[in-house]
């Protein structure tokens, strides 16, 4: 099976439709995150991806870290609700639904054109990570809060 990706056109598509019908309303089907919370934290993923942003912790080990990339990346479903975000993952303010849905956006587009070497190199939880790594997790990572949120 091959992995979904925001650099490809239908994958990026999907993400995008489900990201228009998105709404305050959506109320989430597991997990602690409120709906105000949902899009300044997905553009927060983005930013990291992006090399933008930097999360502060102990990062893991090369086996650890590669160890958890695969399985985490490509080969585990994430369970709802039982993956903890590292330390800042929320603490980017929200500007008002429609801004920080339309901010998102120009991410998402954004990280789709963005040369494979400039995305961001290290991952709090996954360590250094390769581009094919970086647009897996963001998908996978948009699609996974989009499905808490039942869209």
């Amino acid at each position: 099976m091959v992995a979904r990706s925001l650099r490809d056109a239908s994958g990026r598509r999907s993400i995008l439709d489900r990201l228009g019908v998105l709404t305050p309303a959506h109320a989430r089907l597991w997990g602690r995150m409120e709906p105000v919370q949902l899009l300044p934290h997905l553009a927060s993923g983005l930013r990291l991806a992006l090399g933008e942003k930097r999360v502060e912790g102990v990062l893991p080990g090369p086996i650890h870290g590669t160890i958890m990339r695969w399985l985490g990346i490509y080969l585990l479903p994430w369970p709802k609700g039982k993956i903890q975000a590292p330390p800042g993952a929320f603490s980017t303010p929200s500007l008002g639904w429609e801004r920080d849905r339309q901010i998102v956006v120009e991410l998402i587009e954004r990280f789709a054109v963005t040369p494979p070497g400039r995305l961001g190199g290290i991952h709090p939880a996954f360590g250094r990570m390769g581009p094919r790594d970086w647009d897996v997790l963001q998908y996978k990572h948009l699609d996974h809060h989009l499905r808490q949120f039942g869209v």
